[in-house]
This record gives C-alpha cells, structure tokens and sequence, in this order.
C-alpha cells in the first residue's frame, strides 16, 4: 500500500508519519527530499534569487530562502519550478523500491496533489488543525516570529480547483489534529490503517 500523507502548515503530519512508522509503515519525507535537491540545485537556486540565500560554504541558507519565497507567489511558483520536478521524480523512485521490498509506504507530503504525488496513492490521509492550533505550534516548533508564520500559512493558499480536485479511485480520509496531546490523532490513524489493511487483505 502506498498511502499519501498531507496537510497543511503545522497541522501534524510529522506526529501522523511518527505513527504510520510505528505500524510498519516506511515513511518518505518530501521535505527532506526537498532540502537534498535544494542543495544538488543551489546553482540554479543561488542564480535565481541572489547570493544572500547562500552560506560563506556555499549552502542554501533555507531561512533566508524562506523569507523570499513566502512572502512572494511569484517567487514560490519559481523556486517550485526548480526543485519540484527531480523531487518528484525521486519519490516516485523511493516509493518504487520500497514497494518492490514488500513494504507499506507513506509519502508524507503537505502539496501531495500539487505536486501530482496523490497518483502514487491507494488512499489519502489528510491531517487537519485549527488555525490557533497550527499558529502556536508554527511560533514554538519553527522559532518564527508571528509574521512569518502567517506569511508561511497563507502561503498554502486554497489550490485552484484542478489541483484540490479528488484523486480519481484514491478514498481521502480526513483526521483531527486540535489536541495538545497525539492521543486522539493515533486512535484515528490506527483506526484508519487497519481498515485499509483489513480492505487489502
């Protein structure tokens, strides 16, 4: 089973994926596929929006890239432009071996459908907060100040309706994440997987 893991800013798909490991599952963090890419393209990167993204090593400083692109739809769709196609193209092979290996797979993912990952799916889980909730733990998590947190959040505008669309023949299952504790989210993932495993069997 491959199944997709979305959300949007700090609902909780990191506790959600924490979860999904503890069942078997192995969990593809796009992110940190992302932050890989970022690096094998920091030329293009660095070419794009300035030296001011760069370290005295070289590296892309992730924060400072952070501050350009959340703040400026027209910058995002171009750092999109750079890192997303080979993101994709490596999740897809992750996913591919790991399947062939007999394994449960979770490609945790806050643009699952944005990125046209969704097509990989058997089922969707799609972790949901409130807007205090997703603030606060943006404020603690991040050590962003409150502007930052809400330009990262209002980043995740609403998608056009071609790209919230449904996945056709993917079910999306919808769970809460408004707890301070993760007892309730793991009753509600448990509950979820063992009837997608039950339906595969």
């Amino acid at each position: 089973m491959v199944l997709g893991l979305t959300g949007r800013y700090c609902t909780g798909k990191d506790a959600a994926a924490r979860i999904l490991e503890g069942k078997g599952f192995r969990v593809i963090d796009v992110d940190r596929v992302g932050h890989e890419v970022l690096e094998e393209r920091r030329e293009e990167v660095a070419a794009a929006f300035g030296p001011g993204v760069r370290r005295s090593d070289g590296s892309i400083d992730r924060r400072a890239l952070g501050r350009i692109v959340f703040a400026d739809p027209a910058a995002l769709a171009r750092h999109e432009a750079i890192v997303h196609p080979a993101m994709v193209e490596r999740v897809r092979a992750l996913a591919a071996a790991e399947r062939a290996a007999g394994h449960d797979v979770a490609v945790n993912a806050a643009l699952l459908r944005h990125m046209g990952l969704d097509r990989l799916c058997d089922a969707i889980l799609e972790v949901r907060a409130c807007f205090p909730r997703r603030f606060l733990r943006g404020l603690r998590r991040d050590r962003l100040g409150p502007v930052q947190v809400l330009r990262r959040m209002r980043s995740q505008r609403p998608e056009p309706r071609r790209l919230n669309r449904k996945t056709p023949g993917v079910d999306t299952y919808t769970v809460r994440n408004d707890r301070a504790t993760t007892r309730r989210l793991e009753h509600s993932v448990d509950r979820i997987v063992d009837r997608l495993r039950h339906r595969q069997a």
